[in-house]
């Protein structure tokens, strides 16, 4: 197995030659990477709950957009801190820029507005990467906490929608460091690396529950987030997403009695959006020929 400086990896997601990252994470050294921007209402609690952990990560890496608020005082003394300063922001490109910054075989990502009830979650997480060399990395449901089981997610079973969530998920870091997020991905970029990680090297990812995580941004799970996801999962992850089997189900979905209101109207709106790439595909595709 290759050391970290001899990974080669092909852009985007084409297969090549890929020197596997060394598999020993010595006694699971875990760096937290944290992006913030005014996160103090919510930060607070994602620090606690890191630190209640039977194994807490060991150092912080944070991210910070330019926060206005007492954000950066409330960070560990010793975080490593980098401003992002490019316009527009762009969260692939941010998390890169963090994982450039972690020295330790392990990486937690996860955000700012995410706590984590369970104290034994990253214990338990880094179990199963100890034990388990063909498991690249592992993530939290949203499930209460409780008695923590897990599954592989690997090429067979792989949706497009189960693959690691940035929202908190533990990666070897050699593999983020062999294969950065992609920055032209402008949603979901974390199901379009998982992808890439089944697809080009074989490994599984870990899908945890019982852990008790919770998503505590105020601003909840807008439909225009959960749009850009489902529509660049189409562009980038799932190209069947636009074909008109799929097109014909969405449309089921809106006019299906039992559908309510709200999921109505949002599958107009992914209707459209999936349309409306399909579309420019197909013209972008024509005046190549």
């Amino acid at each position: 197995m290759g050391e970290l400086h001899g990974l080669i990896v092909t852009p985007a997601r084409h297969r090549g030659d890929v020197s596997e990252p060394s598999l020993n994470l010595g006694t699971g050294r875990c760096t937290a990477l944290i992006r913030t921007f005014n996160s103090e209402a919510t930060l607070p609690a994602t620090l606690r709950s890191l630190a209640a952990q039977s194994r807490p990560p060991c150092a912080y890496v944070c991210i910070d957009s330019n926060s206005t608020d007492r954000t950066l005082a409330l960070l560990p003394q010793s975080t490593v801190i980098r401003r992002y300063s490019s316009s527009p922001f762009n969260y692939s490109d941010a998390l890169n820029q963090g994982v450039e910054l972690v020295e330790t075989p392990l990486t937690l990502v996860i955000s700012s507005h995410t706590s984590i009830e369970n104290t034994r979650a990253i214990e338990f997480a880094l179990q199963i990467l100890e034990r388990n060399p063909d498991v690249a990395a592992a993530y939290f449901t949203s499930q209460p906490s409780g008695t923590m089981t897990f599954d592989r997610i690997n090429q067979q079973n792989f949706t497009g929608f189960n693959g690691v969530f940035n929202t908190c998920a533990i990666y070897r870091t050699a593999y983020l460091k062999a294969r950065k997020f992609r920055t032209e991905v402008f949603a979901a970029e974390d199901q379009e690396w998982s992808s890439w990680l089944l697809e080009c090297t074989g490994r599984s990812i870990a899908r945890i529950t019982g852990a008790g995580m919770l998503y505590n941004n105020p601003a909840g799970h807008s439909l225009r987030k959960r749009l850009r996801e489902e529509t660049a999962v189409a562009l980038y992850v799932k190209a069947q997403m636009l074909e008109v089997s799929y097109l014909a189900r969405v449309f089921y979905r809106i006019v299906r009695p039992v559908s309510k209101l709200k999921e109505r109207w949002f599958n107009c709106l992914l209707l459209f959006s999936l349309l409306y790439h399909r579309l420019l595909i197909a013209r972008l595709s024509a005046t190549r020929h």
